[in-house]
């Protein structure tokens, strides 16, 4: 500890003294410590804290610097600032006035750095003299050695009422002073003195707040000086200047004090507007913003908590993911606006049906994970996957549109299915994965063969990226003939895929696989190039006057007008008369249709285009 009262107060043959000292010896106390104290300059003591040589730092203020290379206890000993004096004779009062002059500094002091930074902000930079102890600082400033020094104002509250110092407005960096501890100790250390720190500040009659009284309402106190009798006999004019002149001092000290006050409140105000944007900001760091659930963190923080409570006992917790169908689809029809007003919507409703010790958060998008505790057998989670589902069943009335939605739920179960949260999680995953093949709007139990599927789901969409690359797909033309005249009038595309291990493979084996994992897009733009590439050469033989060429179009091609772009460019590279083409989009197209989607069809129509529906 380094000597800072009333923090840290380190009388010369004594004991060390002041609140941090008395919250030391009472966690002591408690915790059975031995307390071993090590007094310093606050320079070395830091340096011997990064070494290791030292458990605990007493009264260090936290900055985000510091907090690289040491921890931190949560909660904060006491709020705390900087302040500025000067020598009478020097004409500071704000901080321009510091350029040029010399400021005496504590060495490796927050509110020294602080100060020095704030100079530079404002091109006032001073020359610093920098001293060991804020009681040197005030000496310095007091002999004339400095023009002004800087201290903290818990410090100054009871050593800068002297003749020689001035006090300015210059006020600065509001801080929280805590316990610090080398970065790689025991957390063990700090968290005892946490818990005793929120005990006590959560008491206002506790022995935390008698130390602040204590030592923040103590007062130096001067000697009186003792007046000849005579004195009291001075001439009535003497007395008349006398008393007119303690009335001007106490007006001052008045008016001083008011403006403490005044800086005080600010700087409780600045203090108390920190606090509430930290907790924003933890907030935004646990919390999703659009559902106000727990995000990812939060909810990893609540898995390892239930599965820490769990350790040890015979009871049982299941994991359910959650995917919200074809959430996709929605955005693309009614926009993002919508799709986020659903969302909240749907976790009101999640909520709504689960116990109040379940947990549920949001992952982002359209994933939501509920933690299931305290469960007897597999039937208490299906009824939990049911009622999440019958909660989506009636629509959702965004604006004016009634919308219809469902759920994938995905269930692992602690400890049948993982151990680790991380293989829970991922196994909750797959089985999610597992009822959207199953047909979507259900939920589904892990079981070990599901993750050979997954696997080979990311196979399958491996292999089908390399078919690309390999030119292993092929297209097949099925003819359509006119009744009439029975004549082939034209034709529609028919892609397969020449697998090398495992032969032809239809459509049906790997479409599914390429809309989910969005590699439809660039298969579609495949097919629409080698179709209209074999329609023109057919047609420069002479053997394909007045056929047609109908290609199937997934709703993703629609995305940013990216389908409009292609057919231009492929009817330009291959010559392919734009009336020789049909496009067939499916009756998913009409549910998703928005202005987008409309201006790409009516610019395939105004290009001669053909469009139909494909049944």
């Amino acid at each position: 500890m380094f000597d800072n009262p009333p923090i840290v107060s380190i009388p010369a043959g004594a004991k060390p003294e002041g609140i941090a000292v008395d919250v030391i010896r009472l966690v002591a106390e408690q915790e059975n410590w031995q307390v071993t104290y090590v007094s310093d300059s606050f320079d070395k003591l830091v340096y011997r804290l990064d070494k290791g040589e030292i458990d605990v730092l007493v009264g260090i203020a936290y900055n985000d610097k510091r907090a690289q290379r040491f921890q931190f206890t949560q909660q904060s000993l006491i709020g705390n600032w900087g302040m500025v004096f000067r020598h009478p004779k020097a004409r500071i009062d704000s901080l321009p006035d510091l350029k040029g002059k010399r400021v005496a500094l504590m060495r490796s002091s927050t509110h020294s750095q602080a100060l020095v930074q704030l100079s530079k902000q404002f091109h006032a930079s001073f020359t610093p003299v920098y001293v060991d102890t804020y009681g040197q600082v005030l000496d310095t400033v007091a002999e004339g050695r400095a023009d002004a020094g800087a201290v903290n104002r818990v410090f100054a509250a009871l050593h800068a009422q002297q003749p020689d110092l001035a006090i300015t407005s210059i006020v600065f960096n509001p801080i929280f002073v805590h316990y610090a501890a080398p970065k790689h100790a025991n957390p063990a250390l700090l968290q005892a003195l946490d818990r005793h720190l929120a005990a006590l500040k959560a008491d206002t009659g506790s022995a935390y707040y008698d130390s602040l009284h204590y030592w923040l309402e103590a007062t130096p106190v001067g000697r009186y000086p003792v007046w000849l009798p005579w004195a009291a006999a001075s001439a009535a004019g003497l007395l008349v200047l006398a008393l007119a002149i303690a009335g001007f001092l106490r007006h001052q000290v008045r008016r001083q004090t008011r403006e403490l006050q005044r800086r005080a409140d600010q700087l409780q105000s600045e203090i108390g507007q920190r606090e509430t944007a930290q907790a924003h900001l933890n907030q935004l760091a646990y919390f999703d913003a659009l559902t106000q659930l727990p995000n990812r963190e939060g909810f990893n923080a609540a898995l390892n908590q239930s599965l820490a409570a769990m350790q040890g006992t015979d009871k049982r917790l299941a994991l359910l993911f959650v995917d919200i169908d074809r959430l996709k689809n929605i955005n693309d029809g009614l926009g993002h606006g919508a799709g986020d007003l659903l969302l909240h919507q749907i976790a009101v409703r999640l909520q709504s049906v689960l116990r109040t010790h379940d947990h549920l958060s949001r992952f982002g998008g359209d994933e939501f994970v509920v933690i299931v505790s305290d469960i007897g057998d597999p039937s208490d989670v299906e009824r939990v996957a049911t009622r999440l589902l019958h909660s989506l069943e009636m629509p959702i009335t965004v604006g004016s549109t009634p919308i219809y939605s469902s759920a994938s739920i995905g269930i692992a179960l602690y400890p049948d299915d993982a151990l680790s949260f991380e293989a829970l999680l991922k196994h909750a995953d797959t089985a999610m994965y597992q009822a959207k093949e199953q047909g979507r709007n259900r939920f589904q139990f892990y079981q070990a063969n599901q993750t050979a599927r997954a696997v080979e789901r990311l196979t399958l969409d491996t292999r089908l990226r390399q078919a690309l690359e390999r030119d292993e797909l092929t297209l097949h033309y099925q003819p359509v003939v006119a009744l009439a005249s029975q004549r082939i009038v034209g034709c529609e595309a028919l892609l397969r895929w020449n697998d090398p291990e495992r032969g032809l493979v239809m459509p049906g084996a790997f479409i599914q696989a390429a809309e989910d994992s969005g590699l439809i897009v660039q298969l579609g733009e495949w097919v629409l190039e080698a179709a209209c590439a074999q329609l023109r050469d057919w047609q420069k033989l002479g053997k394909a006057d007045g056929m047609t060429l109908a290609v199937n179009v997934s709703t993703r091609q629609f995305e940013g007008r990216r389908l409009v772009k292609s057919v231009e460019q492929v009817l330009g590279r291959t010559g392919l008369a734009a009336e020789c083409l049909e496009l067939e989009i499916t009756e998913n197209v009409m549910l998703i249709m928005n202005d987008e989607v409309r201006s790409s069809l009516d610019s395939l129509r105004a290009m001669g285009v053909r469009l139909s529906l494909d049944d």
